[in-house]
This record gives C-alpha cells, sequence and structure tokens, in this order.
C-alpha cells in the first residue's frame, strides 16, 4: 500500500529539486501521494491538471510554459494521462512535471534527458543510475528533519541561499562574496547548492576555490566563548540576570537592525548576546550598556550591597570596565534608621496613634539588611512598652 511518505526520499529530492528533472510514475498512484512530491518543487507555482478533463492539454502545456506572467515558473502535477500523450509532452522541451499515468510503460522510447521514470511497483528508476550518484546531502536533509515542516523549511533555506547566489553573480560576482555565502553549510554540500542554483536560474557558476571564508570550527569556537560569557551572567545573581536579558532586548530594539537577524537571535537571549558579541561588541561589553544594565532601567530593582557586590565579581571575571560605572542609590537604605538611634529621645516621646514608621521594608533577598530592620523595629516596640508603662 503506498503512501506519500514513499516518495519523500534522497532520489526524488535529488531529481525534483536539485536537477531540476520532470518525473514520470507508472502505473496509477493516488493523487494524494502523488502531490506528497510538491515539498520539492519549491519556487514554483503548482498547477494541477487532471488530463480526462482537458482535451487540449498540450495547447495548454505550451501555452503555459512560454507564455507565463508569474515571477515563478510552473510545475504542472499531472494525472490520468495517456500514453501517446505522454509522447508528446516529452517533447515540450521547456515544460516541467510531475505526471502518473496508470498503465505501464516500462517499453517507452526514453531519448528525453530532461524527464526520468520510475516504476513503483518494482520500485525503480528506468533511466536514473541511482549508485553513481552522491546522495549525502539529500539524505542528510532528509534525516535530519523530524517532520515535513522542518524538511520544507531546510529546502526552503537553500533555495534563499541560491537567489543570493544569483543576485550577487549579475550584480559583482565578487568570489570571495559567494563563498561567503556558500560557508553557511559544509564544504562537501557546495556543488549541489551550485547545482540548484544553475538549474534553476538557468546560468552559469564561477569557478570557485574550495576555502571556506570562516570556518565552521572557528565560528562555533568564538560562539561557545560567548555562551560561557552568557553563562557566568546568567548564574551569577537572579535579580543581575533578568535585568541583563531585558537590557539585552532593549539594545537590540533600540540599535540592532532586525533584518539581519535569524528568527532565533530575535527572540532567544543567549543567541542575540552572541550575535552581539559577533557583530556590535567585538571588543566586549560597552560601559554604555553596563551602566544602563546596573542602573536596572527595566525592572528597577533596588541594588543591595550583596548586589553590587555580585555586580563586581561579575566584572571581574569577565574583565568588563567598570571604573566610571555608578551604581544608583539606594533610597532604601536612606531610610531605615540607624542602629546609632538615640533611645532616649525615644523614650521620652509621647504615645502617638498610628504611629508606624512608613518606611518600606527592605526584600527578604537582602536578608541582613532586613534582619536589621527587624531587631530595630522590636526595640523601638520594646521602648513604647515601657513608656507606656510609665
Amino acid at each position: 500500500m503506498d503512501t506519500g511518505y514513499d516518495y519523500i526520499t534522497p532520489e526524488f529530492l535529488n531529481l525534483i529539486f536539485f536537477q531540476q528533472n520532470s518525473v514520470v510514475i507508472f502505473p496509477y498512484l493516488d493523487l494524494k501521494h502523488l502531490h506528497s512530491l510538491e515539498i520539492f518543487a519549491i519556487g514554483y507555482n503548482i498547477v494541477d491538471i487532471d488530463a480526462t478533463a482537458i482535451h487540449n492539454i498540450i495547447e495548454l502545456l505550451e501555452h503555459e510554459s512560454y507564455n507565463s506572467y508569474s515571477q515563478n515558473p510552473t510545475v504542472f502535477f499531472i494525472s490520468n494521462i495517456a500514453r501517446d500523450q505522454l509522447q508528446k509532452i516529452i517533447t515540450l522541451g521547456s515544460v516541467h512535471c510531475v505526471i502518473n499515468l496508470n498503465e505501464n510503460i516500462d517499453n517507452l522510447p526514453r531519448e528525453s534527458n530532461n524527464f526520468v521514470f520510475y516504476n513503483k511497483k518494482s520500485k525503480k528508476f528506468l533511466n536514473f543510475d541511482v549508485e553513481n550518484i552522491d546522495l549525502s546531502f539529500e539524505t542528510w536533509l532528509i534525516k535530519s528533519s523530524q517532520n515535513l515542516s522542518i524538511l520544507h523549511d531546510k529546502i526552503l533555506k537553500i533555495k534563499s541561499i541560491a537567489t543570493r547566489l544569483f543576485t550577487e553573480i549579475n550584480e559583482n560576482a565578487d568570489i570571495k562574496k559567494l563563498i561567503e555565502i556558500l560557508s553557511e553549510y559544509e564544504e562537501k554540500y557546495w556543488d549541489k547548492i551550485i547545482q540548484f542554483t544553475e538549474n534553476f536560474y538557468e546560468i552559469k557558476f564561477p569557478k570557485l576555490p574550495r576555502v571556506r571564508i570562516s570556518s565552521q570550527s572557528t565560528e562555533e569556537e568564538s560562539l561557545n566563548e560567548f555562551s560561557k560569557e552568557y553563562e557566568t551572567i546568567i548564574k551569577s545573581n537572579q535579580n543581575i540576570s533578568v535585568e541583563f536579558v531585558r537590557a539585552l532586548d532593549e539594545y537590540r530594539i533600540q540599535r540592532v537592525n532586525p533584518a539581519n537577524l535569524e528568527l532565533m537571535e530575535l527572540y532567544n537571549p543567549r543567541k542575540l548576546y552572541c550575535y552581539l558579541r559577533t557583530h556590535h561588541w567585538e571588543q566586549g561589553i560597552p560601559e554604555e550598556f553596563i551602566q544602563d544594565w546596573v542602573s536596572m532601567k527595566s525592572s528597577h530593582y533596588p541594588l543591595s550591597e550583596s548586589d553590587r557586590q555580585d555586580f563586581l565579581s561579575l566584572f571581574s571575571k569577565l574583565d568588563l570596565p567598570y571604573a566610571n560605572i555608578k551604581f544608583p542609590t539606594n533610597d532604601k537604605e536612606q531610610l531605615i534608621p540607624s542602629l546609632d538611634d538615640n533611645n532616649e529621645n525615644i523614650r521620652n516621646e509621647k504615645p502617638k496613634i498610628n504611629v508606624e514608621v512608613t518606611t518600606t521594608i527592605p526584600s527578604v533577598q537582602d536578608f541582613p539588611l532586613f534582619k536589621q530592620w527587624i531587631f530595630k523595629k522590636l526595640d523601638k516596640i520594646e521602648l513604647r512598652l515601657k513608656s507606656l508603662k510609665n
């Protein structure tokens, strides 16, 4: 029994996407399984044709092939076609199709290089030598995709890379820039991407030296270094790390062109930090950002002495400049009574109703300060009780 997944294979990915060939599958195949191959027709408008409902299918294909006003070319998914119709379609040089017909055509002449025939019963290609084709890239793309949506996105990315290559060739043909674009993939996969670019855009790709502009290992090493910095910050102090993430996002909004960011860099703080360290903060985190960070502009959290020490320890670990950094004044500390209050004055005060001090209670997270505040309150309560007895 057929399923659509039977045709999500490296061979069909190679033929339809990379080589831009037309494919003929026989005998009968359910339409929903035939259309599973649309995933390999990235960059095309899909036109579905039932040959039993159209009497002039050859004229239609000729017209659509030569007179399409769409920005994207067309691939035709044709079903229920007859043998004699197929023979005429094969003679149309510019048409791009995925065809299914009911009858067996093992003995059909196959002079065309653009059409590849597949017998679904024997699961064999009639004019495509699978063993002599390197399908490692196609195999990797399919096996590393957990579902069809992920596979679609990976194929779409290759199409996007090819568009950038095509644009660069038309504008400058800068060899260094072409290598830089290709370097998003391992060098062993470049030939397949170039093959797709040449076939889809019908251009001749310039010969490239096989040297990566920036090796993947070097890039990963750099990202690992910045990831370690990020981890050090995040694990240092909860309030400090929360403010850091918010400050990163604010910097992105104010200073970074979103068009230069990938989706994960937009919404993943670690990825965003690595991007900034690579493209904006090559010499280290700037003092201006550090000042905004310690000012706790987003969370408005009042820093305790312990928090300040955590900041200073973090600056030392990351070798950050902090000589000119000013910590914000903690208003809470100014409002808390000092330990050398004149107890005599308190004792002589006349009792008042609702005389509770409205001083803001220190955070429990700064336990030494909170403990000091509690003891001071207890002392005051004791003095007031004594004064009432007198």
